[in-house]
């Protein structure tokens, strides 16, 4: 006798994005709206692994791994206890650049029996894409840039009726510029060190040739620093996360940064509704979106909590038609 309840669900995958900040787990399917997803499970477990990323040589640790190991492990887990028909496992940046990458995708297949597939920085601003695709939200908006800002990297993307026309990843990303340009991470962060941040944000974007005409076309964001930022200022309207506008503007974010900037570690890890494991990397993520929205000459951005995870649930289930 079959145990129905054991067997795959035909209809259900999931995706576990595997990033320098934190490893999220997805579980899906098709909803009745075109071009839409149901969410059936979410998860995500802060476990940096992107410790060291700024060297020359990156290499990610022992520590490291056996934490993102055992990470992918539970998230897995949880994944199986819906019965997906498929579970696909991705990594971006900090395993991308990591000269003993390869070290950690052994390890997990060890635990797991899944093969990490390693994401070149195109094809992560390609799901990216897609995941935002299944915004309701943004639905109707033809021409739209897309901004995601991780612990490794920075992406941007030109969107143009759902084509690519541009689409760039560069080593932007917060954990990476903490490393490189703060000296004492205990410290408030001083406005020499502020300003080395800013100017190298800027003359990374201006060499890339990303193109952030015309001024009207909407800037849409994901990822961690947006999501606190929505947070903190929800919480300081009294209000959800989600329940509060998308909308985020220029001077919100600056008050926000000049806030956390002047605090050293300790008394960040205690502002209310900021995480504690992103205290440390939070001010250089707040000083990166405000030089790249001077930069592309926006007083906004809306956020969007469809991300990667969802590009890759979308084209699982395509595959499947």
């Amino acid at each position: 006798m079959f145990d129905l309840a054991a067997m795959p669900n035909s209809e259900t995958v999931a995706t576990i994005d595997i990033g320098s900040n934190s490893i999220k787990l997805l579980v899906a399917r098709r909803a009745a709206a075109p071009a839409s997803i149901e969410t059936i499970f979410a998860e995500t477990i802060e476990t940096r692994i992107s410790t060291g990323i700024s060297s020359e040589r990156p290499s990610l640790t022992a520590t490291a791994i056996q934490a993102g190991t055992q990470t992918i492990h539970e998230l897995v887990d949880l994944a199986r206890r819906h019965q997906p028909r498929e579970i696909a496992l991705v990594a971006t940046s900090a395993v991308r650049d990591a000269i003993n990458g390869a070290d950690f995708i052994a390890a997990v297949k060890a635990v797991t029996g899944l093969e990490i597939r390693v994401l070149s920085g195109t094809q992560e601003a390609t799901y990216v894409g897609k995941g935002l695709a299944c915004d309701p939200s943004i639905h109707g908006i033809n021409h739209f840039i897309q901004m995601d800002i991780g612990g490794g990297s920075l992406e941007l993307i030109r969107f143009n009726h759902g084509n690519i026309e541009q689409a760039i990843s560069m080593q932007l990303g917060a954990v990476r510029l903490s490393e490189r340009f703060i000296q004492d991470r205990e410290a408030a962060i001083s406005k020499e060190t502020e300003a080395a941040i800013r100017e190298h944000v800027h003359q990374t974007l201006i060499t890339s040739g990303f193109d952030f005409t015309p001024a009207n076309s909407p800037l849409i964001v994901t990822g961690g620093a947006f999501s606190i930022t929505r947070t903190i200022l929800a919480a300081d309207s009294k209000l959800s996360t989600i329940d509060f506008s998308p909308h985020l503007i220029i001077e919100h974010i600056q008050e926000l940064k000049e806030q956390l900037t002047a605090l050293p570690l300790q008394e960040r890890k205690a502002f209310p509704n900021l995480p504690s494991s992103r205290a440390d990397i939070i001010p250089t993520a707040l000083i990166t979106i405000e030089e790249v929205l001077k930069t592309a000459e926006r007083a906004h951005v809306t956020h969007s909590f469809y991300n990667l995870r969802y590009g890759v649930v979308t084209e699982m289930l395509e595959a499947s038609v």
